[in-house]
């Protein structure tokens, strides 16, 4: 994935099919931090890899000189890796792990990740779209098309990213407009009737004025089988969405960027199965709950209803959909003064999703759940950033954000509306159903920050920062149970100082030694189950130090890049999620301590082949502690696998003829098991534990590309998942009445695509 120079390959023999040269460039580097190109040297013979500039610290660096564990993928990267959505950093980034449930985005870096994801809660890796935070869990949602690059900081950013980054952040960066007209987009077709369509304009308006729009549209069959008549195929696509930038440049010292994006999903959507057999079907138990004879048991015509467990089938009677939408408007102003640089980074976004899914997963009317979330948040940063060359450089910021968010979620069917109806007709209210919780909650925020790097010499440089967060949030908890409604109030006020010190040591020109100790911060929260007799309404900010070592090299004139880093981080108060008897609960672990070490590499075998890969262990383990009468101690972190590695293969080759150039690309990677919660359950169907473990799985993905001589023109075949294995992507405990008495709730399970295929048609003019 490295372009090179004015190097010639021949293929075959006298069998040949033709002869062949390599392009003027290789791919760029996918998982290494870097995507750029390759360099020809002094000599028209060699080939090195070029620098990729990243912003991890705010500012534009050469990524081999930040002394931070990164992941930077380039534009050509994510195109040649096949790169849609943040799901697939999975497989590009080592210690990262991406599901979801339902439209709710479950996100973990190095075993840190959001636990609870009503509004009361928040994610434990800061995403931010081109500098503007993102709070909910839905703000996942939007087109990868058209982008710049994508950032992954691993480990605790609490000085310069703040709160709610003690696993890490990601950043999007999507491309802005240029001064050169230009449209470009793709179509796709693919099995399960996929049909996409993707465009990109940048429009010139004057020589100080500039805009980018890019629109997108994707529609795909379910490839999760509903075997009930007339029922709809789970796990579709139905998206569309728009982005726009426009740069406005009226001098060298000032610039500003007005953008919009807006992203919608509809359809079915990803929808969990029950990978077990029906709750009580087996031992003829009614679930627990309410004991209305008739709704509360899988009993047809006097027989148990038999599930059937294989992966991607189901039968369920409710008209399943969902709708999720995502609105960013950002604008970014920077002014030049010389020796400082200002800039103005203000965001405001809408986030919301409502679901309506059926939680019994067979065909009888026993339960359909409705989850509906919305948000709206504002957000300010400033940042004021030294431009001097010398020995000391420095950044001062303040931040601040708000944000209102309400999340209800309702039981519909059979006995809920039973209860509801019952209620209501007592109460003389409308109660429009039986089990209702939820309310909303008002979050605000603000952060002063400072970091200075001290260049002590010409090789060693010291770095030190530190940031103070203030967050406070004013929830009502209201809801329905099936017996009593209720609503009270619930607030919380939590703030913190974090920082960073770090020593980097340039070895060579080509060699980078760093160390580092942060510690990091992420908020407390309520839980929007409160009822009377809860008690914890409020859960507790969750708190990290890390220690860090680090290598980033360049070696053999250039054609391999060696990074690697190994790391400890003590977390205090970790939080994690269980479901309760009134729903989901967050509870605050007294401490757990994640480690491991991590190493990305990639290799210019030839003039046309490079290798590239990664690989992950995490050592992420509970310390002694007793919760819910569980020993933790020596579990296994939730959503922390122990190893990950990716490697790859990228060739290019350039055909006789002006015929244009072929590049193809094989990958594989792998995910080891993954306990789901904090209680390491592994259990079969009669253990009243049940079991939140997934086995690991390896993925293989094939992809070759076609590019006219111009690059006007491209094709491109791609298959994924190439051996149809099965791959989970979440396992998921529910609520305890849709289970037996004591069942711990049923278990639920989402899985990554099978295997998929298709073709896509690009071009550029």
């Amino acid at each position: 994935m490295i372009p090179v120079t004015n190097q010639h390959h021949r293929v075959g023999g006298s069998h040949s099919i033709g002869w062949l040269k390599t392009t003027v460039s290789l791919l760029s580097l996918t998982v290494f931090g870097t995507g750029s190109v390759v360099a020809q040297g002094a000599d028209d013979d060699s080939f090195t890899l070029e620098e990729i500039v990243v912003t991890a610290q705010k500012r534009a660096e050469n990524i081999q000189d930040v002394p931070i564990a990164v992941t930077a993928l380039s534009s050509s990267t994510l195109e040649t890796t096949g790169f849609e959505s943040l799901a697939d950093l999975t497989r590009l980034s080592p210690s990262l792990q991406f599901s979801n449930f339902g439209p709710i985005a479950f996100v973990t870096l190095r075993g840190i990740g959001n636990e609870n994801t009503t509004a009361g809660g928040d994610p434990g890796v800061a995403l931010h779209f081109d500098g503007v935070y993102i709070g909910r869990p839905a703000g996942t949602l939007f087109t990868a098309f058209d982008t710049e690059r994508v950032e992954v900081l691993r480990g605790p950013q609490g000085t310069l990213y703040g709160r709610n980054a003690t696993g890490g952040s990601i950043n999007y960066i999507t491309k802005k407009p240029t001064d050169e007209a230009a449209f470009e987009g793709d179509l796709t077709y693919g099995d399960y009737d996929r049909k996409r369509i993707r465009l990109s304009a940048n429009i010139p308006l004057s020589d100080t004025v500039s805009t980018r729009v890019v629109g997108f549209w994707e529609d795909r069959d379910g490839f999760t089988e509903n075997t009930f008549a007339g029922g709809k195929n789970a796990n579709d696509a139905d998206n569309f969405g728009i982005r726009g930038h426009l740069a406005f440049e009226p001098s060298s010292d000032f610039s500003a960027l007005l953008s919009v994006n807006y992203t919608e999903s509809g359809g079915v959507g990803s929808a969990p199965e029950l990978r077990e057999p029906f709750p009580g079907s087996t031992t003829g138990q009614n679930l627990a709950g309410p004991p209305i004879p008739g709704t509360n048991n899988y009993i047809v015509n006097g027989s148990p209803l038999v599930n059937d467990l294989r992966p991607f089938i189901e039968a369920e009677n409710t008209d399943q959909s969902q709708d999720t939408t995502l609105l960013l408007l950002s604008a970014t102003l920077e002014y030049d003064f010389g020796n400082v640089t200002l800039k103005s980074i203000t965001g405001y976004v809408e986030t919301s999703f409502d679901s309506l899914t059926d939680q019994d997963y067979s065909p009888l009317p026993l339960a359909e759940l409705r989850l509906q979330e919305s948000s709206e948040q504002f957000s300010e940063e400033l940042q004021l950033l030294s431009n001097n060359d010398g020995p000391f450089n420095w950044i001062l910021g303040a931040f601040y954000f708000h944000e209102d968010a309400t999340r209800q979620s309702q039981f519909f069917g059979s006995r809920y509306d039973i209860i509801a109806a019952g209620a209501s007709a007592a109460t003389g209210t409308n109660i429009p159903s039986g089990f209702d919780v939820g309310g909303s909650v008002t979050s605000e925020s603000y952060a002063f920050f400072t970091q200075g790097t001290y260049d002590i010499n010409e090789r060693l440089a010291f770095t030190g920062g530190v940031r103070y967060t203030n967050d406070t949030k004013d929830g009502i908890n209201s809801g329905f149970q099936f017996a009593f409604p209720y609503s009270g109030d619930v607030n919380a006020e939590f703030d913190k100082f974090t920082y960073r010190l770090a020593l980097d040591y340039n070895v060579s020109d080509d060699v980078l030694l760093f160390g580092s100790f942060s510690t990091g911060y992420k908020s407390g929260g309520i839980n929007q189950v409160a009822i009377p007799a809860l008690t914890n309404p409020v859960f507790a900010p969750e708190t990290v130090k890390a220690l860090e070592v680090g290598l980033k090299s360049r070696l053999a004139d250039g054609r391999l890049q060696f990074n690697t880093s190994i790391y400890r981080n003590e977390y205090d108060d970790l939080q994690f999620q269980v479901f309760g008897l009134s729903g989901p609960e967050a509870f605050n672990a007294s401490g757990a301590t994640v480690q491991g070490i991590e190493v990305e590499i990639v290799s210019l075998l030839n003039e046309w082949l490079q290798f590239d890969g990664s690989l992950g262990y995490a050592d992420a383990k509970f310390d002694n502690q007793i919760v819910q009468g569980v020993q933790l101690g020596g579990n296994r972190v939730q959503r922390t696998p122990e190893f990950t590695y990716n490697a790859g293969l990228t060739g290019n080759w350039e055909l006789d003829g002006g015929n244009g150039r072929i590049r193809a690309r094989a990958e594989i990677n792998h995910t080891s098991s993954i306990f789901y919660t904090a209680f390491n359950r592994n259990g079969g169907f009669t253990d009243p534990g049940g079991s939140d473990f997934a086995e690991g799985y390896t993925n293989a993905n094939f992809r070759v590309f076609w590019y006219s001589e111009d690059d006007r023109y491209s094709l491109e075949a791609y298959l994924t998942n190439a051996f149809n294995t099965v791959q989970i992507g979440n396992v998921f405990r529910d609520i305890g009445f849709l289970d037996t008495p004591g069942g711990g709730g049923p278990e639920n399970i989402t899985y990554k695509p099978p295997r998929q295929f298709g073709a896509t048609f690009g071009f550029k003019f």
